[in-house]
């Protein structure tokens, strides 16, 4: 066998081993439903990439063939760079973190993953038999659904929603999402010739939609009705025939569902499903959505601050800090992202990054509908018109869905397998001659020159191996081996806080991106140390130093986060070291005016500092923030009566002297008992009994 027919081989092999990444769960990594995926996927892509790399310097056929589809791929990932390399942490942009596996490091790793696709899938069958191996793969996943949804598999992220082994409800969903229009695709494919193969992809179709509603993912579900909606729309539209019927009947089906859903939403049933209560409970002032507008309104004041390339990718977490909305207190304390495509795209990468994302839909659509050029015998697995309304209800489910969550590795991976898929529709009809033309042409410039062609050839191996070998250690091995040792440090704990602290270091010595999270387990830890009393003083001064030096460390590439500044500030506030933890607490005020989780903790540093004016002062501030925030106004109050404010501190209690929020709180039965406030104390002890026997 030639060395040309094993390179390929072995890329066919890698390309049909991603469908199955989704079942990875890395139990002993750092965030084990992300990293292990996220390692898996970079491991794979750049073994087949160099190996397609080598085999095209030696075939001119593996090379991708052009088109709008692949030009915008392109034009994507050199947005994504400029982006990270005039952006406002290019490591962080660069390398994102283990929670999310996200940043340029991912997007480059999806162009190399998409041009390799594009370059050895060019018959019709290979991206058949990828299809079919999906669904297989995607068979797990609807299974394990199925054991969540009977209890007899643990779900990980809530009580109820599914989520499979992506460990949340909504990757879990956007997945699903895809599968069953895959499985729609390849039913109508298969409908007249293989009656086994169409019952298969019906029963995938049922179990996915049966789990995408348990995941009760509102935007996935919606998504999913309205892509069904467009394509049948489509079909009626342009359609003759019994499709015709079938699809207007759906159609109508689909308007009638949703206005008899709207006209019972207030009904028992309704409200006492955990799935349909959620689409009743949508509303702009409040809940999720309510934050979702706040966020959007944050994301588009850090837009108009960056326009042209954005923040940098994995930045947003500096528009959040920014322009934080105080009346966001009751939410999540801290986003990464803004749950909106289009505003991710525009604070990742500016009007350039969402113009550049936009194109790829764009150019996909443009070649789905009008690009196609493929032999006549070939256009029912290409150019139906059943095919196209089925892919563009595909990319309207998976758009809206983008509206409200964010991508995630997985779905970046279908959306990118299936507009390489596009891709290979738009190929020329033909390309198996162009292909016979350019194996002859390469064959008489290699005998013509066969000496100077393999040169080339090896040469240029010897450099993608050695490019190679790089990637793997430092993209994937170094930092794997990190999140297995953090998770190490962590779980040996304070009980064997000696070989914590060596493992610790060895996290430190490998200077990798993981280092970012590994700070902060490593204070969480240093705390546990330090209100240890088995633990020798040497392990804890120990403990003190490295957490130090850390602390430092961080700043080299992470001074401007101020969710990191309020840790560290908080921290040495409590270890005692009053004016260092101001110094942090400052910057993190500087960097997130507005949040009052700073200003609580910096009041707090205050009053340690026994400078009340200025403790005053910054809870007042907080207070003012949003006088709808209970905890703000208790903290009022208790600096209020720690100064003497006592006329003060009463009128701000008042509106909750009958709530749990107040009487149930010790830090006011400990502040009267400190103040000898007998009255007050008797109250709140009344109020306590008076609601033991309710």
């Amino acid at each position: 066998m030639t060395t040309n027919k094993w390179l390929k081989y072995f890329i066919y092999a890698g390309i049909f081993v991603i469908p199955f990444i989704p079942w990875i769960v890395a139990s002993s990594s750092y965030f084990p439903f992300i990293t292990g995926k996220g390692f898996a996927f970079r491991l794979i892509v750049e073994l087949i990439f160099a190996a397609w790399a080598v085999l095209a310097l030696r075939d001119n056929s593996a090379r991708p063939e052009k088109s709008w589809v692949l030009y915008s791929v392109l034009i994507l990932g050199a947005v994504d760079i400029l982006a990270t390399i005039f952006g406002l942490n290019p490591y962080r942009s660069f390398w994102s973190n283990y929670e999310r596996m996200d940043g340029l490091v991912t997007i480059l790793h999806l162009v190399a993953y998409f041009i390799v696709l594009i370059s050895v899938l060019k018959d019709k069958m290979k991206w058949f038999y990828l299809a079919n191996v999906a669904l297989i793969a995607n068979v797990y996943i609807a299974l394990y659904g199925f054991l969540q949804l009977a209890g007899k598999a643990q779900i990980h992220q809530s009580a109820a929603r599914l989520d499979a082994s992506l460990g949340n409800s909504a990757y879990l969903a956007v997945y699903v999402l895809f599968m069953i229009f895959i499985a729609g695709y390849l039913l109508f494919l298969t409908w007249s010739k293989n009656k086994a193969l169409a019952i298969f992809y019906i029963v995938m179709m049922v179990l996915d939609i049966v789990v995408l509603y348990y995941t009760a993912t509102r935007g996935a579900i919606l998504g999913l009705i309205g892509g069904v909606f467009l394509t049948c729309l489509l079909l009626a539209i342009f359609k003759s025939g019994v499709t015709r019927k079938i699809a207007g009947a759906v159609v109508i089906l689909a308007i009638v569902l949703v206005a008899g859903f709207y006209s019972i939403r207030n009904t028992d049933f309704v409200k006492s499903s955990q799935v349909l209560s959620r689409f009743t409970d949508i509303s702009l002032s409040g809940g999720t959505a309510g934050s979702r507008l706040m966020i959007w309104k944050m994301s588009l004041q850090g837009f108009k601050e960056h326009p042209v390339l954005g923040w940098g990718p994995e930045n947003y977490s500096m528009v959040f800090s920014k322009y934080y909305d105080p009346g966001m207190y009751g939410q999540e304390p801290w986003f990464d992202r803004s749950h909106n495509i289009f505003f991710d795209w525009l604070i990742n990468a500016g009007l350039l990054g969402l113009l550049a994302y936009l194109s790829v839909y764009i150019s996909a659509l443009y070649y789905l509908w009008f690009g196609q050029k493929k032999k006549e015998e070939e256009k029912v697995f290409t150019s139906s018109l059943v095919a196209k309304s089925l892919l563009t209800g595909l990319f309207a489910a998976y758009f809206f869905h983008n509206i409200f969550v964010f991508d995630n590795l997985i779905s970046y991976i279908l959306f990118f397998s299936v507009i390489a898929f596009i891709h290979f529709l738009s190929i020329s009809k033909d390309y198996e001659k162009e292909k016979t033309l350019a194996v002859k042409k390469d064959y008489q410039v290699k005998k013509k020159n066969n000496d100077e062609i393999d040169l080339l050839a090896t040469g240029g191996a010897i450099v993608i191996v050695i490019v190679l070998l790089g990637c793997l250690y430092y993209v994937n091995y170094k930092p794997y081996q990190v999140s297995v040792n953090l998770i190490r440090a962590i779980a040996t704990g304070t009980t064997q806080a000696d070989n914590s602290l060596k493992i610790f270091q060895q996290v430190f010595a490998a200077d990798t991106f993981g280092s970012g999270e590994a700070r902060e387990q490593l204070i969480s830890m240093t705390m546990g140390v330090l209100n240890d009393s088995k633990i020798s003083n040497e392990t804890k001064t120990a403990f003190v130093n490295l957490t130090g030096e850390q602390i430092k460390a961080h700043q080299i590439h992470f001074a401007d986060d101020a969710r990191s500044n309020l840790l560290f500030g908080s921290y040495l506030s409590a270890l005692g070291q009053t004016d260092a933890g101001l110094v942090f607490l400052k910057k993190a005020e500087q960097e997130s005016p507005k949040k009052q989780q700073i200003l609580f903790e910096l009041g707090g540093a205050y009053i340690r500092k026994q400078d009340a004016a200025n403790a005053v002062r910054v809870i007042k501030e907080a207070y003012d923030l949003d006088t709808n925030y209970v905890e703000a106004r208790k903290m009022y109050a208790i600096v209020s009566l720690m100064t003497g404010q006592t006329k003060l501190a009463m009128e701000l209690l008042a509106p909750i002297k009958n709530s749990p929020d107040y009487y149930n709180d010790d830090r006011f039965v400990n502040l009267y008992q400190q103040m000898g406030d007998k009255k007050d104390l008797q109250e709140i002890n009344l109020l306590r009994a008076s609601s033991t026997k309710k």
